[in-house]
């Protein structure tokens, strides 16, 4: 493991001596509103009248002094540093308006900066580098720490609001240096803002809706090494503004380099403890290259399979060689041999069961009339079918989008395992085996495991565990979050069965939490209950599955892991031993009380052949609590969660690239995107079967 990680972090001074602010309990010209959370004893002392009173917030000017404000010394302690930080954050605000750029927050509230780009790629927008700039105190070293981040690029419409038809399409707009959201001006707070908008100078980001109206291409994946553009760009900001006299007046910044990660701060995990185990007992780290070769751990259950196709009549000629491919392998020189040479099953095509519909925009009905006429041997024969898509996941259209899952959904009520088929994407690549090959590897993976078998678990098992995932997804149309939980797992990997919810169902949430527990410990005691959850889980959330542990008879701890479900952007670590920067996996950053900062990738070692077609996934951030006041009195009970979260990330069966997020995680958030748009409930036959996949 190096030791020779650097923070994308710059460290800064106290102040040489405390601050003093000016407040008032009336707002005043240019006063900034300080929310009561913030106040310390010293602002209690000085307004008593705050002590009998609701009111949410007094305001101050900072370090001008006004007429009628109460000066307080700013300490660098607890409330007082928050003030401090606000007044901090206001100050690079300021500096950059000043300068023109466009000035936001992101998503966690922290300043972000947008930068034009020199360079013009599109006629239809300008593109903007966005960075974030967050402050924070000794979280990772004796000092104030300035946080850099590259958040990526907006593309900002260079046609304004009075030119576009179609306002619903608009959300996110940039107006002279602000962002705001087109769509949420109907608050009361913000019709002076709304009646002062001039329509011809306000610009549209650029979204999917408007981009298909504007006949403007999607953007290719990035596929580049992320690190390399992230430190870049990061290092080009920080150089032109950051580290220069001017910044330095209002955040005085030392050094000109970014904080080296401190050795006490780091650790690793020994990669052998992701070992996968295959069929016969066989073991490796790299699923890419070892299923086709050892073959999946377990088959399905059934051991009769057959499967048919469902797909438009012009897809005739394609499915053919796709059927070809999927029967017979896609040649000598390429690595995919044929489905059931690749995932070791018995499977028959199902001729009977063929559905040719016409209506590509709504073949619902005319599939649901075949069916109806179709007779299946569910009792002794799994079916499953290749649904051949004509419209892929990311289709501006809303209804398009609706038909995959309808199909989905029907043919779940039927116990049909479905696996789509983007048809743009086959029609395009079908004719390349040695490319289309590597999604052929992916369709049969996630079809072994649909079909109930089980292609790796992990081969390293050191204690009976449960393991209980909690993800969501939030539908931004109907800004309603759901959250997919009891997604249970015996810490070897192997699935158990999951429920899903809307995000307010805490007590149906804690009780399906309840079961798996009750479920996994009448078969097996086991030494710790582990919840990963998707935030921070409240008290209301844990407190009835801690009594519910209690009426079981189970003292034993439980543990709730935090996992940032989005990878870490805000914060990263970079290996400056290594020309591709990304640490290797399992590495681990402290970076506060139980607070970590884990790097999951295929980077085992320091040779230079890594493959660029593993990525460059960052960082997941992930913070471990507990209900339990000795949960902690064992020193390696960290190394162990941290380990835990390192292996489940290793179970990925939707793909046999390597995954930054564990499926505890990611299995729950794929449920919740789908499971919502059904009419009906998800089947009980479903509900321990990985058809989401």
């Amino acid at each position: 493991m190096s030791k020779n990680l650097s923070f994308n972090i710059l460290s800064f001074n106290w102040p040489k001596k405390q601050p003093i602010f000016y407040f008032t309990i009336q707002e005043t010209l240019n006063s900034h509103p300080i929310h009561k959370y913030k106040w310390s004893s010293k602002i209690l002392n000085a307004f008593p009248e705050l002590n009998n009173t609701e009111t949410e917030h007094i305001y101050t000017t900072f370090t001008t002094q006004t007429k009628g404000a109460i000066a307080i010394e700013i300490e660098m302690y607890k409330k007082d540093l928050l003030i401090y930080k606000q007044f901090l954050k206001h100050q690079i605000r300021s500096y950059f308006k000043e300068k023109g750029f466009v000035v936001t927050k992101n998503f966690i509230r922290d300043t972000q900066v947008w930068l034009p780009a020199k360079k013009a790629t599109n006629a239809l927008y300008q593109q903007y580098y966005k960075f974030s700039l967050k402050i924070q105190f000794a979280k990772v070293s004796k000092h104030p720490e300035l946080m850099i981040s590259f958040d990526g690029i907006a593309k900002v419409m260079n046609i304004p609001i009075s030119e576009i038809e179609d306002t619903t399409l608009i959300k996110r707009t940039v107006y002279k240096n602000s962002v705001f959201n087109y769509q949420k001006l109907n608050d009361p707070n913000k019709q002076d803002f709304y009646n002062s908008l001039e329509f011809n100078k306000a610009f549209p980001l650029l979204r999917r809706e408007l981009a298909k109206i504007y006949n403007i291409p999607d953007s290719k994946p990035e596929r580049s090494n992320r690190y390399r553009k992230y430190l870049e760009n990061i290092t080009s900001f920080a150089k032109a503004y950051i580290l220069t006299d001017q910044f330095k007046e209002i955040i005085p910044i030392y050094g000109n380099d970014f904080l080296k990660v401190p050795t006490k701060l780091l650790n690793g995990i020994n990669a052998q403890k992701g070992a996968l185990e295959y069929a016969n007992k066989n073991k490796g780290l790299f699923p890419k290259k070892e299923l086709g070769k050892f073959k999946p751990y377990r088959r399905p259950e059934k051991p009769n399979i057959k499967f048919f196709f469902i797909h438009h009549k012009s897809h005739q000629e394609k499915i053919k060689i796709l059927y070809n491919y999927l029967t017979k392998g896609t040649g000598n020189k390429t690595y995919y041999q044929g489905l059931e040479k690749y995932i070791n099953i018995k499977v028959k095509l199902s001729n009977e069961h063929f559905i040719e519909y016409q209506n590509s925009s709504n073949p619902i009905p005319e599939i649901i009339k075949q069916l109806e006429q179709m007779e299946f041997d569910h009792d002794n024969v799994q079916y499953a079918v290749f649904y051949i898509s004509p419209f892929d996941k990311f289709t501006p259209n809303k209804e398009d989008r609706m038909v995959y899952i309808k199909v989905k959904e029907l043919l779940l009520n039927e116990s049909i395992v479905t696996q789509a088929i983007d048809y743009n994407k086959m029609q395009k690549e079908v004719n390349k085996p040695n490319s289309y090959q590597y999604t052929l590897h992916n369709i049969s993976l996630a079809m072994h495991a649909k079909l109930g078998g089980v292609p790796w678990k992990l081969a390293v098992t050191e204690k009976k565990e449960l393991v209980i995932g909690v993800g969501a997804f939030m539908f931004q149309d109907e800004n309603r979050r759901y959250i997919a939980s009891a997604f249970s797992f015996q810490n070897n990997g192997l699935f158990r069965g999951f429920d899903y919810f809307s995000e307010n169902n805490n007590l149906d949430l804690a009780g399906s939490i309840c079961r798996k527990i009750r479920e996994f410990s009448a078969q097996i005691e086991p030494h710790k209950v582990v919840i990963h959850f998707y935030k921070d889980m409240s008290d209301k959330e844990i407190k009835p599955i801690k009594e519910g542990m209690q009426k079981l008879g189970l003292n034993i701890p439980l543990y709730i892991l935090n996992i940032n479900k989005t990878e870490a952007q805000d914060i990263i670590a970079y290996d400056k031993d290594w020309q591709e920067l990304m640490p290797k996996s399992g590495s681990y950053i402290r970076i506060g009380y139980n607070k970590f900062l884990l790097f999951n990738n295929a980077r085992y070692s320091n040779h230079n052949k890594y493959s660029a077609s593993e990525g460059y996934p960052f960082p997941i951030k992930i913070g471990i609590s507990s209900p339990d006041k000795d949960a902690f009195e064992d020193a390696n009970i960290t190394l162990e969660l941290l380990t835990q979260v390192y292996q489940f990330s290793r179970l990925y069966w939707k793909s046999l690239r390597q995954q930054n997020v564990p499926i505890t995680i990611k299995y729950p958030e794929m449920v919740a995107q789908i499971a919502p748009r059904f009419q009906g409930n998800i089947p009980d036959h479903a509900k321990d079967k990985l058809w989401f996949l």
